[in-house]
């Protein structure tokens, strides 16, 4: 059953990546058909080809998008960019193991283990034939799942992983994961193609429309058989290692998981920005989790866990649901699991896993000792809020900086609300301006030597001040934010601790001789997204090989208009009767009959009282051999306008063109009339180019 499930499975992924590519070669063929009859156009009608320029400006960034973003992206599953491959020598119990689980489901082990630096877990598979060969096979083990996690709760992590290759999820993964990866690369560089100055005039907003509900509609079908090969790879652990034992293990992973980001994206990578970092990243979070409201955090987090901002697409299940089957299932016997050691013998393969984690985000840093690195990520953290609140209350006008003298002389003239909105647009401002005073306070007193900032793993930083053991101040700084009745007391007790309030608040680090300044706001260049560096050098070549076309064709446009035939009808710059413009447009095309032949000069032409067949001519005049049927003869449309005179007849103004009455009816509208009004307009042949068909009497 299994294998049919995996068959299905793969025909499904098959089916839905073969989609996506038609979908996207439908919209390039349609667009090289806009192109292709637009040049074709251009070509033989130039007058009439419209404008073409905008037709092949807007095509050529669309579908370079849309072939890039297929184009670019592997076949095959790259691992995380800080992984570090994991040689069986460096650890031999952690491999040990790994075959050892496998073994217990049936299932080949994976042939690479990478150590990241994430907390959690994933599995490969380089499959052969769309996923219908087995491949290698890849599993990517976080560093701190292989720290924090207790044996059996790693176990059952490993075998919820190798569930994977037991149910032959990975088989075809590597087709969903080149479908998923297409779709967001087209649609990342259609999105940014339509929003630049490309794409305004362009069909990068329709591709990006179209290939957007397919990715709609991809994601959810796809998304219902992905979440239950997690449902299927829970009940393959829970079998190996228990129901109790599994369930345990992913609400320790979950909880380490939302610390181990907390501790990333709150202290490392800040004040990695200001060019620090602990010598040991994995020690210093060893700190972090010893701290005692961290621990019980995250107690709360395992018996209580909370999915915060958690994507509609996310191909796991909700964690509160994953949680209710396995515990639903029957228990088994408690199973005891030896200290099996360290699982990982050698210690660099950890330390290149956090160098390339502190390397791929472009910054170089200064190595601390953890003590020295947490005191010096205190005083960061309190001297950018710091900062923030004298720049709020900065006057234009003023050339010095302000102190915090400046800061309570406007809270107590009652300028709370004006200062907060200065600071901050951020939801419950009045605590952002408690809280920014309160640094501002402690920085005062920390550059006078009076306190010093020691890290908060919950709160950031907190003040020690030797001379205020039971934190008075705290509540007095709380009291002056709020109401400037109490700013007195709060200057009374800076007196009391000896601080010169007017003394310029020092903004350097203390810790180490370095400035300090915004611990969020800095980038380095080479931090910006490699994707959007790509795409805009991208989008500058396509700029320019879009023009390169343009000019191009401007030029074979311009040679086709100068080539057309110059013999076409000249159309004058007034409007023409409409049985005139009638007469000439319904006309049928006839093919070209070559050059009219020349006639010798034979005077006029004798007169016929009937005009049957056509008279027979001496063998000495070239007589023309006609292609197509003898057609009565087209007037042309060069004319003349007569206007009517008094004594003007109809028949009269025909001779004197060399006309019939017939065509000047006919070339008027008139029908059978012969009537005519002095002052009234008449097309006429112009001298020369009449019928040369003229009525009897006229001669």
């Amino acid at each position: 059953m299994t294998t049919v499930l995996g068959w299905l499975r793969g025909l499904f992924a098959v089916g839905m990546l073969a989609g996506f590519y038609v979908v996207a070669f439908t919209l390039l063929a349609a667009d090289a058909a806009l192109v292709w009859l637009t040049l074709w156009g251009m070509v033989e009608f130039p007058s009439r080809a419209g404008n073409w320029s905008l037709a092949l400006a807007g095509s050529i960034p669309a579908a370079s998008a849309l072939l890039y973003g297929i184009g670019t992206v592997s076949r095959t599953e790259e691992p995380p960019p800080d992984a570090v491959f994991l040689r069986r020598a460096d650890a031999p119990g952690l491999w040990q193991l790994v075959e050892e689980l496998a073994g217990q489901l049936r299932t080949r082990p994976p042939t690479r283990i990478y150590l990241t630096s994430q907390a959690n877990a994933s599995v490969s598979e380089d499959a052969r034939l769309l996923g219908f060969a087995v491949g290698e096979r890849t599993m990517n083990l976080g560093v701190p799942l292989l720290r924090w996690l207790k044996p059996e709760e790693l176990r059952a992590v490993l075998c919820h992983e190798l569930g994977h290759y037991a149910g032959r999820h990975t088989r075809f993964g590597a087709i969903t994961y080149r479908g998923a990866a297409s779709l967001r690369s087209t649609l990342f560089r259609l999105r940014m193609t339509a929003q630049s100055d490309q794409g305004r005039v362009g069909y990068a907003w329709l591709y990006q429309a179209a290939i957007g509900a397919y990715a709609w509609m991809y994601l959810r079908l796809s998304l219902a058989v992905r979440r239950r090969q997690e449902l299927e790879a829970d009940a393959e652990a829970a079998a190996v290692v228990g129901p109790e034992v599994t369930a345990r293990a992913l609400r320790a992973v979950h909880a380490l998981g939302i610390t181990w980001a907390g501790f990333e994206s709150r202290y490392l990578r800040p004040v990695h920005r200001l060019g620090f970092v602990p010598e040991d990243v994995f020690e210093a979070f060893t700190a972090m989790m010893g701290d005692p409201p961290v621990r019980e955090r995250m107690a709360e987090l395992r018996a209580h866990p909370v999915e915060l901002d958690r994507s509609p697409l996310d191909s796991h299940p909700p964690l509160a649901r994953r949680l209710a089957l396995i515990e639903a299932l029957p228990a088994t016997p408690a199973r005891t699991v030896a200290e099996e050691g360290p699982l990982i013998a050698e210690t660099s393969p950890v330390t290149r896993v956090q160098r390339k984690m502190l390397g791929e985000s472009g910054h170089s840093a200064t190595a601390l000792p953890r003590s020295a690195w947490a005191d010096l990520a205190a005083e960061a953290f309190a001297i950018e809020l710091a900062s923030l609140l004298l720049d709020a209350a900065s006057d234009t006008h003023a050339l010095a900086r302000p102190t915090l003298a400046t800061v309570l002389g406007l809270l107590e003239r009652g300028q709370q609300t004006e200062l907060t909105r200065r600071l901050t647009d951020a939801p419950e401002p009045e605590e952002q301006l408690t809280e920014a005073l309160y640094a501002l306070t402690g920085q005062a007193l920390a550059g006078a030597g009076r306190a010093r900032w020691v890290l908060s793993w919950t709160q950031g930083y907190l003040l020690d001040c030797p001379r205020d053991p039971r934190g008075r101040l705290d509540d007095l700084v709380a009291a002056a934010a709020r109401d400037k009745a109490a700013v007195p007391a709060l200057r009374g007790e800076l007196a009391r601790l000896g601080l010169d309030i007017g003394a310029p608040v020092p903004l350097a680090l203390r810790t180490v001789a370095a400035p300090a300044g915004p611990t969020t706001a800095r980038r380095s260049t080479r931090n910006a997204s490699n994707l959007v560096v790509q795409e805009l050098a991208r989008q500058r070549t396509v700029g320019k090989v879009t023009m390169g076309a343009v000019a191009v064709a401007g030029v074979v446009w311009g040679i086709a208009l100068f080539g057309s035939d110059s013999s076409e009808p000249y159309t004058q710059s007034y409007r023409l009767p409409t049985a005139a413009v009638s007469m000439y447009t319904a006309w049928p095309s006839y093919p070209n009959l070559g050059p009219t032949p020349s006639y010798p000069d034979l005077g006029p032409t004798p007169s016929y009282p009937d005009l049957g067949p056509t008279p027979s001519y001496p063998a000495r005049l070239p007589v023309p051999i006609m292609t197509g049927p003898i057609l009565r003869p087209t007037p042309s449309l060069s004319f003349h306008i007569h206007f009517v005179v008094r004594g003007d007849t109809l028949s009269a103004i025909a001779c004197e063109y060399g006309t019939t009455v017939e065509d000047l009816q006919e070339r008027n509208d008139m029908g059978k009339r012969t009537e005519l009004s002095v002052g009234q307009m008449l097309l006429v042949p112009a001298k020369g180019e009449g019928s040369g068909i003229v009525a009897a009497d006229c001669r």
